[in-house]
């Protein structure tokens, strides 16, 4: 297939471009504003630079700021960036006879449960980055709608890899110090590590079964916060040296310490349930210890 990627040159597409070459696909991974390839998605539908017979679009590039910047309150900017970029995409691409589009979302569109969440489960965006990533899909299957192109959306668990950034990376950053951490406890929640993550965009791209579909992916296990940490110390030849807090009193001083939205961020479940993807014919490739060792080797080398 000859295959557009948005964001290829990102965290993910670093990942899945290489991965999509190898598998015998010719790759178009333009950077924003080279060779004339829009900076700003929205205007994508004036592009004269469109790569001819491209068969399947990956929409990656995404405007998501860290945690606590401005920018992740800017309401406006998100919605342009991830959901007016996200049409025009999708526009272009249906008049271009582009077969499949896949975007790539977040789990996050999903509020904590004590459960595994499916995808069937109600939305409730955690954040103004989760919520504009909801209206992407909404604003996908709208533009694809009686259209030859097949959308399908994966929506990804906190992904982790070398070079990667956010809540995730520091959490896996600080696990590999030797000081005790008072993560004990807590319900489990998913992670997906980066090959992971590349190798589900590559099936969405390739399965029949994914034509139309929306799909949560993360890898086999879900941990708890402390079992994340004393994992990764495990696999560095460490102790644990995880404490167990009692949960009822943590959450009771955090929410004194008006922490209490943190202390959901940390301990809540958000745990997928990946039968619907498993059933569609995908499995993660990498096990939850084998992307934590590839990420720790990444820290070693930088």
């Amino acid at each position: 297939m000859r295959i557009l990627v948005t964001g290829g040159r990102g965290f993910i597409g670093r990942a899945l471009v290489p991965l999509l070459e190898a598998q015998g696909h010719e790759v178009f991974a333009p950077r924003r504003g080279e060779n004339g390839f829009p900076a700003d998605l929205v205007t994508l539908g004036s592009w004269d630079g469109w790569p001819v017979d491209i068969d399947a679009v990956v929409h990656l590039a995404a405007l998501n700021p860290e945690r606590g910047a401005a920018a992740a309150q800017d309401d406006a900017a998100l919605m342009r960036a991830n959901v007016a970029g996200t049409k025009a995409l999708a526009e272009r691409a249906a008049r271009e006879g582009v077969r499949r589009f896949v975007l790539a979302s977040t789990l996050l569109v999903h509020p904590f449960s004590p459960r595994p969440i499916r995808e069937s489960d109600a939305a409730a965006p955690q954040n103004a980055y989760a919520g504009s990533k909801l209206a992407a899909e909404e604003a996908l299957a709208r533009a694809l709608a009686e259209t030859g192109t097949e959308p399908c959306v994966l929506r990804l668990a906190p992904v982790y890899g070398p070079g990667g950034r956010g809540g995730v990376q520091a959490l896996l950053r600080l696990a590999q110090g030797g000081l005790p951490l008072p993560f004990g406890g807590g319900a489990p929640r998913s992670l997906l590590s980066l090959g992971n993550a590349a190798s589900a965009l590559a099936f969405a791209l390739a399965s029949d079964r994914a034509a139309g579909e929306t799909f949560l992916v993360a890898d086999s296990e879900a941990l708890s916060l402390g079992e994340i940490v004393a994992r990764v110390r495990r696999l560095r030849g460490r102790r644990a040296r995880v404490l167990d807090l009692p949960q009822g009193l943590a959450a009771k001083l955090a929410r004194a310490l008006g922490k209490g939205a943190t202390y959901q961020r940390l301990f809540a479940g958000l745990a997928v349930d990946g039968a619907k993807l498993r059933r569609a014919g995908w499995t993660p490739p990498e096990t939850l210890d084998e992307g934590l060792r590839r990420f720790l080797a990444g820290s070693d080398r930088g």
